[in-house]
């Protein structure tokens, strides 16, 4: 015999394993009640999995395994469903994640104002050079009604927080 054969596997059987197997979200640590398997960027959900019947070698899923991402619903929202305009919330979520003592429905309060704000943002067309060249990100909730002013600029003195810490490192 001139080789070893591997064994293969349904590529789905190899992805159920590793989501099984997996604790805690792969971008903010929390352990994981539900969890949403993200490869190359994309969220794959259960039927799609399903789907994926071709049978792979231990060798090609080593090589997948990198590109692959057990995350909470939260990260993968942020991460594969939202593109900010304004705002770069992926590295803020980080932040506070890391460098805050924040509990993790706080966090989420946060960068879901952002996103809002961020969404307002773009149907009112604000210009993007305004934004970006502005120290001071609070004026552009002047526009808002008063009700919402408070929770905005909480996120908003949060992110320019942010901003200072990025600025030091």
């Amino acid at each position: 015999m001139s080789g070893i054969l591997s064994k293969k596997r349904p590529l789905s059987r190899y992805l159920k394993d590793y989501k099984h197997s997996q604790t805690h979200c792969s971008q903010c640590g929390k352990l994981l009640d539900r969890m949403v398997l993200v490869f190359r960027g994309k969220i794959i959900n259960k039927n799609a999995i399903m789907r994926m019947d071709q049978p792979i070698d231990d060798a090609i899923w080593l090589s997948l395994q990198p590109e692959l991402a057990a995350q909470c619903r939260f990260c993968s929202e942020i991460s594969c469903k939202s593109h900010a305009n304004y705002f770069d919330i992926m590295a803020f979520k980080q932040y506070l994640f890391q460098h805050t003592e924040m509990n993790h429905s706080t966090i989420r309060e946060y960068v879901v104002r952002l996103r809002r704000l961020d969404e307002m943002l773009v149907v009112r067309d604000y210009p993007a050079e305004k934004f970006a060249s502005s120290s001071c990100h609070q004026h552009i909730i002047d526009g808002l009604p008063l009700v919402a002013h408070k929770t905005y600029r909480i996120a908003l003195r949060k992110y320019e927080q942010f901003l200072a810490w990025r600025r030091s490192c």
